[in-house]
């Protein structure tokens, strides 16, 4: 019998989904073809000012993100501090150790 020649199939690709911004800035390009050239800049400027808002919007939202990351990491260490504090305060005291050396000592002088 003959080997089978194994082939690679290839992976399907899924059609690029357009988002709510790409519609968008479709929408207004085709508005500005069909406006008079005046008009048609103040589109061109819209769509300029809407992207501009969309990098502050974005911006915003990754200090936001960052701020949030550092504002949960302190309040994880304060409260692994606390909880060391906790520990501490509640754990049983130390058995305190003999003194075995003094007692030797003061028996060798009461003998002497």
């Amino acid at each position: 019998m003959a080997a089978k020649k194994k082939t690679k199939k290839k992976a399907k690709k899924k059609p690029a989904r357009r988002t709510a911004r790409q519609a968008f800035e479709a929408n207004l390009k085709s508005l500005e073809k069909q406006l008079p050239s005046g008009l048609g800049r103040s589109v061109r400027d819209l769509r300029k000012n809407m992207r501009d808002l969309e990098r502050q919007i974005d911006k915003a939202r990754g200090d936001r993100e960052k701020r949030w990351h550092e504002l949960e990491t302190q309040v994880r260490k304060d409260a692994a501090k606390l909880l060391r504090k906790v520990e501490h305060a509640i754990e049983p005291p130390k058995a305190k150790k003999k003194k075995k050396k003094k007692a030797a000592k003061k028996k060798t002088a009461a003998t002497a």
